[in-house]
């Protein structure tokens, strides 16, 4: 780990959107959830647990070129396309290169906006499910 030195920042991530790098995007999130439900017996102290379903969503924004691009990869709409992954790469000189896969990604929300005195309008927020369990820095999360 650096001191004092460059660490993970934006200009060192890669996103891959659909097989292509993706240049016009501003922000992506991502996580994953499992539940768990505690299960009691005598007492007040759980003595078990279930385990719930795995889920996990995300978000990306994009400048409406990006936005375009990825629209007319999956056919004109992107509630049309088949599942696509998504890979964020974060690596710096000297370090290794961590990469998290979004192995099936499907849309289900897209926003979009403008205002008066913005440098660049029309950027697109969408929202998607992950329908397979992220590859965190290549390790299957289940």
């Amino acid at each position: 780990m650096p001191i004092n030195g460059n660490t993970y920042d934006w200009e060192s991530v890669t996103i891959d959107l659909n097989g292509t790098t993706a240049i016009d995007i501003e922000e992506i999130s991502y996580n994953d959830s499992r539940e768990i439900d505690l299960v009691y017996g005598k007492g007040s102290i759980s003595t078990k647990y279930g385990r719930k379903n795995y889920s996990a969503s995300g978000s990306m924004s994009l400048l409406r070129e990006e936005f375009q691009r990825l629209r007319k990869k999956l056919g004109g709409s992107v509630y049309k396309g088949e599942p696509f992954p998504i890979s964020v790469s974060y690596g710096d000189e000297g370090m290794d290169t961590v990469t998290d896969t979004l192995p099936k990604v499907k849309i289900t929300k897209q926003d979009t906006s403008a205002k008066q005195d913005e440098s660049a309008t029309g950027k697109v927020k969408l929202d998607f499910k992950i329908l397979s369990p992220i590859k965190w820095g290549g390790d299957a999360a289940l």
